[in-house]
This record gives structure tokens, C-alpha cells and sequence, in this order.
């Protein structure tokens, strides 16, 4: 019996150094991967982690260790799987939870990156670097997702895009450029109403960012509420001076509104700004033209023509001057060459219906009214809301004798305006009274 007992004693003692020794070579593997580690030699580090864990598989830390290894060497997916391991086996364990998020991060696996902080910040609640951490990863989500965004919705894809600008939304609803860029899809797609929506939830976290106020004065202009684009581009250009788009479009919100003096006035600042912008040029020489002053106007139109000579409607408006001057062989001049320069363009769409309008805008000048009155129906087949084409669909039917027609389509551009339009009510009146009435805006 005391034999036994011996024997029992010496198999313990034998068990207990074979024990202590097994996690000493665990612990000397481990501390050799580190000194690995910090020496940049990840594959012996990974081969030191891997003979540790070998013998003791249950500490945390050297599949922490591991895991760093792995990225290192740019095994995330095995990294990720270790980081895991860690926090199973130590749920306090904070550097395996901020390591495994950013190696999410690092692989836009945004989602799980936030699924991961935020158990790690239900478990650490007052952990300075997990909220620093969170927040970033909801900024970077936020703007891959707005990134991702504006490709699908370039591309053409826009439920896609719509679907990842809500998802941006949810995630971090007071980022300000979600709004902004979710306002944008919408005015693309011309819908209007919700556009100002959305910006102006973007204004309330931010009333003083110039974008803003610039793409709601698009907005606005748009909808033909050039009082209200006045109002907001007036506003972006009390925080940046010096735009010279916002200066164009502001002088174009006053034109429509008649106020020729302020019209010029912002018009010549855009084109101090950028002299070879040839919209803007023509946009100056457009309220020249409407202000009565045509040869200052006809300067500038033929300043476009130098620099494009394929500009849209330029010799239109050249031949309605010259054909308000009585210089009539002039006029037919430019409308010919509006139509040549149409042809061209249509033969490469012809479902263009902004050419569509301005060749049977020409072919009116000419006096060929059939012919013109066959485009302007073409245009607005393809785009019934084109106001712009009931204004020439309207002196087309003037001039076929078909007054009551004339009529209904001034009517229907009145509609299409968004506010009231004097000079659309002075037509309709000359028009009763058979007198000249055209004037395009």
C-alpha cells in the first residue's frame, strides 16, 4: 500500500513538471514570435504563434498575436478568424475587437466592422478608443457608401443608388453631404419637390456650406421660382464671392425676372472671372438681346461663334436680330446655317429634342413653315413638357394662319412656367390682336 501511494505521488509530481514545462515551451514559442513580430519577420512569426497555440490553444493572446501576424502578411480573412478566437476565449479583451474592426475596415466590410464595436462598446461602454474607432468606421461607411452611391447612380442605376443613399442615412443621419448628394440625384431626375426636401434638411445642419444654397438656387430655377433662386444664390455668394457659375446663374435668375441691370451686372463678373467660358458669353449676349441692346448683343454672339462655332441656337438668335434690324438676307443666313449645324447634330441623335426645337425654330425664320411645324411636333413627342417648344410651336402656328392653336400652346407654356410670365400674357394679347408677339426666353 505505502508503494503505491509512492508510485501515485511520483506519477503526480511526474505530471505536474511535465505541465510546467509544456507551458514554458508555450510561453518561449510565444515570446519568440513576438520578437518576430517587432523585427518585420511575419512568416516566422506566424510559424512561433502557430507551435505556441500548438501546445496551449487556450490563450487569448497569442491568437491575438496570431492575427496581427496574419494581416501583416495580408491573410485578413485568417487574421479575422484568429481576432474571433480571442474574444471567445477573453470577451474583455478590447485590442482583439479594435483590430478585428479595422481589419474589417481595411476590407469595407463596413457592417460587420460596426456589428463588432458596437458588442465591444456594449461591453466597455466608457472605452475612449472604441468610440473614436466607431465613429471613423461611421464616417468611412458613410462615405463608401455615398461613393458607391454616385457610381451606381452615373452608371444608370438608380434604385441602387437611392437604396445606398438611405442606408448612408441610417447609418449617420447628421452627415451632412448625404443630404446634399441625395438632393442632387434628385434634381437630376428633375424631381423637384423632393430635391428642396432634401436640402434643406442638409441646411438645417449646416445653413452657412455654399452648395447648398447654390444647387437649391438650381432647384428653384428649374422650377421656374426665380425669385426664390435669386434668394439662395444670393445667399452661397455671401459665402464664396468668387464663383463664376454662381455669378452666371444668379445674372440668368434676374434675366428671367426681367431685371436686365442686374442681369448684366453678374453676367459680366462671371466672365471677368473665366473669359473663355463660352456659356457665360452667351448668356451676356442673350440679355443684351433682350434689353434691347443688339449691337452690343450681336458682338458677343459672334465672340461665341469664334470660340464654338457649333454653338446651340446661336445664329437663331443672330437671325431674330437681324431680322428686327431689317438686315433680311442676313436673317436667312443664320437660320441656314442653324439648320445645317441641326442636321449634323440630329444625324448623331436625332432624338435630341433641344435640336429638334432649334431647327424648327430656323426653318420658321426661313418661312418654311410645314417643315418646321413637323420638327416642332417631333420634339414634343419626345418631350411633352418642353415649354421652350410651345413658345415656337406657338409663332409656328401663327404664322400658318392657325391662331387658335397659337393660342393653346401659349397656354400651355404659361403652365409649364411655374410663376407668372409677363411676357407669355403680352403675347397672348398681341396674338389676339395679330401683332408680332414672339419673344424667347
Amino acid at each position: 500500500m505505502r508503494d503505491k501511494l509512492y508510485l501515485l505521488a511520483i506519477l503526480i509530481l511526474f505530471a505536474l513538471i511535465l505541465f510546467m514545462g509544456k507551458n514554458k515551451l508555450a510561453a518561449f514559442y510565444y515570446n519568440r514570435a513576438g520578437g518576430y513580430y517587432e523585427r518585420h519577420l511575419y512568416k516566422e512569426a506566424i510559424d512561433s504563434f502557430n507551435k505556441s497555440l500548438k501546445i496551449n490553444p487556450s490563450v487569448a493572446v497569442a491568437h491575438y498575436g496570431l492575427g496581427d501576424a496574419y494581416f501583416q502578411e495580408g491573410l485578413k480573412d485568417k487574421a479575422v478568424e484568429e481576432y474571433k478566437k480571442a474574444i471567445q476565449l477573453d470577451a474583455n479583451f478590447v485590442p482583439a475587437y479594435t483590430d478585428l474592426a479595422d481589419a474589417y475596415i481595411r476590407q469595407k466590410l463596413y457592417q460587420e466592422a460596426v456589428n463588432t464595436l458596437k458588442k465591444a462598446k456594449a461591453a466597455f461602454p466608457s472605452d475612449r478608443e472604441i468610440k473614436d474607432l466607431m465613429d471613423y468606421v461611421s464616417f468611412e461607411y458613410t462615405a463608401y457608401l455615398l461613393g458607391t452611391g454616385v457610381d451606381a447612380f452615373i452608371a444608370g442605376d438608380k434604385v441602387k443608388a437611392y437604396g445606398l443613399l438611405e442606408t448612408a442615412l441610417k447609418i449617420n443621419p447628421d452627415f451632412i453631404f448625404s443630404h446634399y448628394i441625395l438632393g442632387y440625384f434628385y434634381y437630376a431626375d428633375q424631381q423637384y419637390d423632393q430635391a428642396i426636401t432634401a436640402l434643406n434638411a442638409a441646411r438645417r445642419l449646416d445653413n452657412n456650406l455654399f452648395l447648398i444654397h447654390k444647387l437649391l438656387g438650381d432647384v428653384y430655377f428649374a422650377k421656374g421660382f426665380f425669385e426664390n433662386a435669386v434668394d439662395e444664390y444670393r445667399m452661397a455668394l455671401a459665402i464664396n464671392k468668387n464663383d463664376a457659375a454662381l455669378l452666371n446663374n444668379l445674372g440668368l435668375a434676374y434675366m428671367n425676372l426681367e431685371k436686365y441691370d442686374e442681369a448684366v451686372s453678374f453676367l459680366r463678373k462671371a466672365l471677368n472671372l473665366e473669359p473663355g467660358k463660352v456659356n457665360f458669353r452667351y448668356a451676356l449676349a442673350s440679355v443684351y438681346r433682350d434689353q434691347g441692346r443688339l449691337g452690343e448683343a450681336v458682338l458677343e454672339y459672334e465672340k461665341v461663334i469664334s470660340a464654338e462655332s457649333g454653338y446651340s441656337n446661336v445664329h437663331n438668335d443672330l437671325g431674330d436680330i437681324y431680322k428686327q434690324q431689317g438686315r433680311a438676307r442676313e436673317a436667312l443666313d443664320e437660320y441656314r446655317k442653324e439648320i445645317a449645324l441641326c442636321r449634323h447634330k440630329l444625324s448623331l441623335n436625332p432624338n435630341n429634342s433641344l435640336v429638334l426645337n432649334n431647327l424648327a425654330y430656323a426653318y420658321n425664320g426661313t418661312g418654311e413653315y410645314a417643315k418646321a411645324k413637323e420638327f416642332i411636333d417631333k420634339a414634343l413627342a419626345i418631350n411633352p413638357a418642353y415649354r421652350k417648344a410651345y413658345l415656337t410651336l406657338a409663332d409656328i402656328q401663327k404664322n400658318l394662319g392657325n391662331t387658335g392653336e397659337a393660342l393653346i400652346a401659349l397656354e400651355k407654356a404659361k403652365t409649364l412656367s411655374g410663376r407668372e410670365q409677363l411676357f407669355i400674357d403680352e403675347a397672348i394679347r398681341d396674338l389676339n390682336g395679330l401683332r408680332p408677339f414672339i419673344k424667347r426666353k
